[in-house]
């Protein structure tokens, strides 16, 4: 019983907070400015800083950021073992905010990406390069996941193939 008022408590706690966050669209102005002031008192911040904040955080809400690939899976065939097994997979930002990749994540070791660390302008185009260790004999199909600031993420690329062993 205990353990229940306890985890109630947290929730409304936790919704309390959260709302007001949530909300701030629909907040009165008076209301907005009580906001700010207690989120500048709590975080030491500057009133300009978090209204700042606040905005960038609206405008790449209702611009957004949009990752859009040319493809997004690719498959090698039959490839020899020891040769270079890389693709790029090419993409464009086609929302109106900058693009920032955070991570990308392979389903297995023997994949091996690397992607633009750099924010990406609106229309800009960059690659996201995926590496496959071809001393693996085989079929493969493995995945790349992208992880970004997108209102599409996280986008999942997919390669594969055949490593067949190469005769000296």
């Amino acid at each position: 019983m205990k353990k229940i008022l306890f985890m109630l408590a947290v929730a409304i706690m936790a919704a309390a907070i959260l709302c007001p966050a949530a909300d701030a669209q629909e907040m009165s102005k008076k209301d907005f400015k009580n906001y700010v002031d207690s989120v500048a008192t709590a975080d030491n911040k500057s009133k300009k800083d978090v209204k700042d904040s606040l905005a960038k955080l609206d405008a790449s809400l209702v611009e957004g950021t949009e990752m859009t690939f040319k493809y997004t899976d690719h498959n090698f065939g039959n490839v020899q073992s020891g040769s270079d097994v890389s693709y790029d997979f090419e993409f464009i930002n086609t929302g109106k905010a900058p693009l920032v990749i955070n991570n990308v994540s392979t389903s297995c070791g023997c994949t091996t990406p690397s992607w633009p660390r750099e924010p990406i302008p609106s229309k800009g185009r960059a690659m996201i390069k995926v590496k496959y260790d071809s001393n693996r004999i085989g079929n493969f199909s493995k995945t790349i996941t992208v992880y970004s600031n997108a209102k599409n993420s996280p986008v999942v690329l997919t390669i594969k193939g055949s490593v067949q062993y190469k005769n000296k």
